[in-house]
């Protein structure tokens, strides 16, 4: 039997030498560890994404299945490519924006700059169509990675091998990963399970009920036979732990998915992550965001990503002033885009370490002078209603944003360095993009005991988080404690719209945002393209 797969053709033979032998050979340096003993990397696809309705893939090389897959780390490398659409998925626009159209972050029109269209405006007002280009590329890829699970799928199971018996829990694991982000972002969404399917298939709506159901279903299936090892080799795989983490994402917002909380269904699952032992939280909160993020104890999963192997991660550039490519040394100008809005700059105590994610006030460089924006907006007297930068030449940044648009202040706002860039670094980054995190667990656990009646209990979990950002212990948290808690410690890593609307917040008002969205706002539109390609496709109601 052949079996076929699609892997990406490295850029240097030396990389590619390194790969081949990286089981055999134990003096690499541990950069190399990071991305080449990594599983996917030996199969990163640059491809096209598929949409739901064209499940045809280009084969690009195959194998023979019977010698490739007797080996497990071959096994690995041929189902890594599952992983590639999730790594295009965090790296595009910073996986759009990361909670931008939230009360965290926003991506305000600087002049010329960042009209985009208007997308990111109606992002913001929660006011998108389905038209939007991030509407369909996200529909495309997180469908392009189900369809690449079930060929993988298939393909395992007709070897019969025993060896690949872990490799197919993996993927529908993995498989229900992506269908919890199409849940939850699209809600009645198709359900595919088989790759061999009509040329003419054209799937329906299957409620958000049936994609709950099958989520849990398949996690629970597999869990028995996923890895429990940790650590920097497994750090990017959907293994056990984060196969539990799914799940407690699943339960604690079971009330918004199906109109029933599963609040002592969550704790379970984050019980399995919390007493195993396994995990523990980084003395230094910025140590998970680094380049060297696969050896944090607090990764449960993440997105391995790198300037070179693995590009797409451009968060610096996304946020940073213009001139601060200077005060980074960076080798490529930034695009003075992505901005923290001012009422979540000020949840943060100024004794809070993780303030220190956030750029504001004088900025310089490294020989201690005021770096300067030599463009800032100067007084027009024939129009002095114009806005300006309040603070001349030199570059400070100001917390406060005067408008989303059209004339956003160049200085205005303060400004995401999470992710803090190397010296040198060019466009892409080499810092890991963390998906699920062990403090995340932690105030999970915190927040589903206040919610069953145990607040006292809570404080034990909710106070280990702020006891890493040096803030003060709170005896018994509030829910209201803990949503500021988790804007916090979560800032710009996509947990923010869910959260707000297990809070029952998301709607709301908010800064750029004059007035309360409608009910059916809370769900993304399903991509006019796929609309008018399948009739058997249903619109999201608000958006036809």
């Amino acid at each position: 039997m052949r079996f076929f797969f699609m892997i990406h053709q490295l850029k240097f033979d030396k990389h590619k030498k390194v790969q081949y032998e990286i089981h055999t050979t134990k003096n690499i340096e541990m950069k190399q560890i990071k991305f080449l003993s990594l599983f996917f990397f030996l199969a990163l696809l640059l491809m096209t994404p598929q949409s739901c309705t064209n499940l045809d893939e280009t084969i690009y090389s195959d194998l023979d299945g019977d010698k490739f897959f007797s080996n497990p780390e071959n096994i690995a490398s041929a189902f890594g490519v599952a992983y590639t659409n999730l790594y295009w998925t965090m790296g595009h626009k910073y996986g759009v924006g990361r909670d931008c159209g939230t009360d965290i972050l926003c991506v305000p029109q600087r002049g010329g700059d960042w009209l985009d269209g208007g997308e990111w405006h109606r992002y913001h007002r929660l006011t998108m169509t389905p038209k939007e280009a991030y509407v369909e590329f996200w529909w495309n890829l997180l469908y392009s990675g189900v369809n690449t699970c079930n060929r993988l799928i298939l393909g395992f199971d007709q070897l019969g091998l025993e060896s690949a018996k872990p490799a197919i829990a993996e993927l529908r694991a993995f498989r229900a990963f992506y269908y919890w982000y199409l849940m939850d972002i699209y809600g009645n969404v198709p359900l595919v399970t088989s790759f061999d399917v009509p040329a003419d298939f054209a799937p329906s709506n299957n409620s958000r009920i049936e994609i709950y159901n099958f989520i849990e279903q398949e996690v629970n299936a597999v869990l028995p036979e996923l890895s429990k090892e940790t650590g920097r080799s497994i750090y990017s795989r959907m293994n056990y732990y984060a196969a539990q983490m799914l799940l407690a994402k699943l339960y604690i917002n079971a009330e918004i998915y199906t109109g029933t909380a599963q609040w002592a269904k969550a704790e379970t699952a984050l019980d399995a992550i919390i007493n195993s032992g396994e995990f523990a939280l980084e003395a230094d909160y910025f140590a998970n965001f680094s380049n060297n993020a696969d050896a944090s104890k607090e990764s449960i999963f993440a997105v391995p990503m790198d300037e070179v192997l693995a590009q797409g991660l451009e968060v610096h550039l996304f946020s940073l002033h213009y001139s601060l490519q200077q005060k980074f040394q960076l080798t490529q100008l930034p695009w003075n885009g992505l901005s923290a809005q001012e009422k979540f700059f000020n949840l943060f105590a100024s004794t809070d370490k993780r303030r220190n994610g956030l750029l504001f006030g004088p900025q310089y460089d490294a020989n201690g002078v005021q770096i300067t924006d030599p463009s800032f907006e100067k007084f027009n007297p024939a129009n002095p209603a114009l806005p300006r930068d309040p603070d001349g030449a030199g570059l400070n940044l100001t917390p406060a944003l005067n408008m989303l648009e059209p004339n956003c202040l160049r200085q205005a706002g303060a400004r995401i360095i999470k992710y803090f860039p190397t010296p040198g670094t060019g466009r892409y980054m080499s810092n890991d993009v963390q998906i699920f995190r062990y403090a995340d667990a932690l105030l999970m656990k915190a927040e589903v005991m206040v919610r069953q009646g145990n607040a006292a209990g809570a404080a034990e979990f909710f106070n280990m988080v702020r006891a890493r950002a040096g803030i003060a212990a709170i005896a018994a948290p509030t829910l209201n404690d803990l949503l500021d808690e988790r804007a916090r410690e979560l800032y710009a890593e996509g947990h923010r719209r869910n959260d707000l609307i297990r809070f029952g917040k998301f709607l709301e008002e908010r800064w750029g945002k004059p007035s309360a969205s409608p009910e059916t706002a809370i769900l993304w539109p399903i991509p006019q393209t796929q609309i008018d390609n399948n009739p058997n496709l249903q619109q999201n109601p608000g958006y036809n």
